[in-house]
């Protein structure tokens, strides 16, 4: 198969299979956190998959065997923050959501999240979007942001109620 793939920093692409696209998120020293320009490259990398036809099925992961992702990279969200005290902070998200996944609406694609390690915060929104998880015995899920103060914004929460109900959601997140 022969495909131009679009040039990426934070993220390995490949095919493991004919019309599988693999994404890998590839940051392992910060647990595969995403900061703004990752997210920004997820949303674009899934608008090209999406338009690719030779592209049937999407495959996320983690690099590692750590952390599938733990959600936004705190550190270069803060160093942004202080290095532009006029900046808002909208521009960290693309309108897809957070991974550029978590908004997502209506993939003519199937996309499947393969969660080694800790899926956490933006991570776990990310797999609560897409349409299978295959998780290995030792990942672990949550939305540790209730305990930081920080609102779950990126849509995960209402998709995990819908998955599990509201109760289990309730407990994932407050506990």
């Amino acid at each position: 198969m022969s495909i131009q793939l679009p040039k990426t920093e934070y993220t390995l692409l490949s095919f493991p299979e004919p019309h599988v696209l693999l994404i890998t998120i590839n940051r392992q020293k910060q647990y595969n956190a995403l900061n703004a320009a990752a997210n920004w490259e997820l949303h674009h990398v899934f608008n090209w998959a999406e338009q690719e036809d030779s592209i049937w099925c999407i495959i996320i992961t983690g690099a590692g065997n750590k952390a599938f992702c733990t959600g936004m990279d705190l550190v270069s969200a803060h160093e942004a923050r202080e290095n532009d005290k006029s900046s808002v902070g909208g521009s960290a998200m693309p309108p897809t959501g957070f991974g550029g996944l978590s908004n997502r609406r209506m993939s003519r694609k199937p996309v499947i999240a393969a969660v080694n390690g800790f899926a956490l915060g933006g991570g776990m929104e990310m797999v609560c979007a897409c349409n299978m998880v295959i998780a290995t015995e030792k990942s672990q899920f949550g939305l540790p942001e209730v305990k930081q103060g920080v609102v779950i914004a990126a849509g995960g929460l209402a998709r995990l109620a819908r998955s599990v109900s509201y109760q289990v959601a309730s407990e994932l997140v407050l506990t």
